[in-house]
């Protein structure tokens, strides 16, 4: 079946007709473009270690021990069903988690959140 045009008495039926091919145009010539309304979600690596101050000795002529790196820890991957920001899990470990991002963290981050029923199933 043919397309039928709209009567040359239908002055809005005409304008509409118009305004659709023009617009069809529009979108041909768009689908060409490349774009991401939605950018792809990359990994936050919250297991290396952060850059930190140079130990200095107590009075007693003691190190502190306070950033003592473990190393082999097992990383686990996780997402967040809400967003959490500045929380401390651990000494001076603070994490900012934003609900549609996935992060690589140690273990024990990941469990104290699922423990709290942050993690995202």
């Amino acid at each position: 079946m043919a397309a039928s045009r709209k009567s040359p008495a239908d002055a809005t039926g005409r304008k509409a007709e118009e305004l659709a091919e023009a617009r069809a145009k529009e979108l041909a010539e768009r689908a060409q473009e490349l774009t991401l309304l939605n950018p792809l979600p990359e990994v936050v690596d919250y297991t290396e270690p952060k850059p930190e101050e140079p130990q200095k000795p107590l009075e007693s002529g003691i190190v502190s021990s306070s950033n003592v790196q473990v190393k082999g820890g097992r990383k686990v991957r996780l997402r967040v069903n809400t967003d959490l920001e500045e929380c401390t899990i651990g000494r001076g470990n603070n994490y900012t988690f934003r609900r549609d991002q996935t992060y690589l963290v140690p273990l024990n981050v990941y469990e104290h959140l699922e423990r709290l029923g942050y993690v995202w199933h």
